[in-house]
């Protein structure tokens, strides 16, 4: 049996053509090798940050539902940005600034949250009173809480105008909804409060809403670290008080001349002036106590300065 003869050509052919699929093959791989390289290259790495899944308010105390994770540049994300395994932090604190719907949520942007009532911030046997501004004159725009600051008030007492000192280092525990806490503060501009909230004893705290009822309060600024009282007093008028006012120099009275009838003129003795009381003493004068300073209570427990003590009752 004779075995069949196959054409040159068409041998060559099918070489050629397993030759090229080989080299279309081999092309495919390296162009995707290729394609994968690039790919790689022009890959950015991305992070997972937490951010505001809505817009939010200031005040507003964030919760889970609040919070929402967005996909950003590894190379581009801040160090203080919060991945999503750390949402727990900011849960429960409140917001400081607003946010809107995809804005990093920072901590720096939350304070933790207070819990305990105000109260909780009075020493024992302690008064918080809360006046309203147009109260208390002078410096009540430039108080911060943590001042001390002196009260004097002025009065009428038997028809004579008295200012005397009511109240000495007295601590300022707010200005308006700003309180000694830290995180409390900088929300509310300076001056733009309307009441000012004191520590007070008990009696001071009457003695206080007796002087607004009958008298004009006037506030100053005391400095941290002077603790001496002050026993200085004025009574009567500017005129006294500067030393104005005198007695006004009684006229000289002539004798009279007396005609009876047909007799001889006489005359009858000098009438005497009325005598004068002599005038009631005025000016400045000392009060007849030492008052005690109402932030003493600072000093009991401990020799450290009144402004450190005011910086520990706020931690």
């Amino acid at each position: 049996m004779r075995m069949p003869v196959f054409n040159r050509s068409v041998l060559m052919l099918l070489l050629a053509l397993i030759a090229g699929l080989c080299a279309a093959w081999a092309a495919q791989k390296v162009i995707q090798g290729r394609i994968q390289q690039l790919e790689t290259a022009a890959r950015v790495p991305m992070a997972g940050r937490v951010v505001a899944a809505a817009s939010l308010a200031v005040g507003t105390k964030l919760a889970a539902e609040h919070l929402a994770v967005r996909q950003f540049p590894a190379a581009l994300v801040s160090s203080d940005s919060l991945a999503p395994e750390r949402f727990a932090e900011v849960i429960g604190n409140v917001l400081l600034a607003p946010l809107r719907a995809g804005d990093l949520v920072l901590p720096v942007h939350t304070v933790q949250g207070q819990n305990n009532p105000f109260s909780n911030s009075l020493a024992e046997g302690r008064r918080a009173i809360t006046m309203p501004v147009d109260a208390i004159n002078s410096v009540s725009g430039l108080l911060e809480p943590g001042d001390l600051i002196d009260l004097y008030v002025s009065f009428e007492y038997r028809r004579r105008r008295i200012t005397a000192p009511l109240l000495q280092g007295v601590l300022v525990l707010a200005t308006g909804a700003t309180t000694q806490f830290a995180g409390d503060h900088g929300a509310a501009k300076p001056g733009s409060y309307s009441t000012v909230t004191l520590d007070t004893a008990p009696e001071d705290a009457v003695k206080l809403v007796a002087a607004r009822q009958s008298g004009t309060i006037t506030a100053l600024l005391r400095h941290p670290r002077d603790g001496r009282p002050t026993q200085k007093a004025v009574r009567g008028d500017l005129a006294s008080l500067l030393g104005l006012s005198t007695t006004s120099p009684m006229p000289t009275l002539r004798k009279a001349t007396v005609i009876y009838g047909n007799r001889s003129t006489t005359r009858l003795p000098s009438l005497a002036p009325p005598a004068v009381a002599p005038a009631q003493a005025s000016g400045v004068f000392d009060l007849p106590y030492t008052p005690e300073l109402a932030s003493a209570w600072v000093h009991a427990h401990g020799t450290q300065e009144p402004n450190e003590e005011i910086v520990a009752f706020r931690d």
